[in-house]
């Protein structure tokens, strides 16, 4: 799972299946992984500061909104 592999993943839609098995198999050998779940439709993306959504108005009004499930 270095490198590049995770977004390869999330590009083909493998992500969901690909993660929860490797999750699944690993929590067999080592605890770090035990009980971690990938989400699909919010786990592709990362959550966006909500610094940054504050910094980034025009008119009042935000013009960066928080990317979907992480509300």
């Amino acid at each position: 799972m270095e490198g590049y592999r995770y977004f390869d993943l999330v590009r083909w839609g493998l992500a969901p299946a690909a993660l929860n098995a490797y999750f699944t198999y690993e929590s067999q050998f080592v605890t770090d992984v035990t009980g971690a779940h990938f989400t699909a439709n919010k786990n592709e993306k990362y959550p966006i500061p909500l610094e940054q959504i504050d910094l980034t108005q025009k008119n009042g009004k935000n013009t960066l909104t928080q990317n979907p499930g992480y509300n």
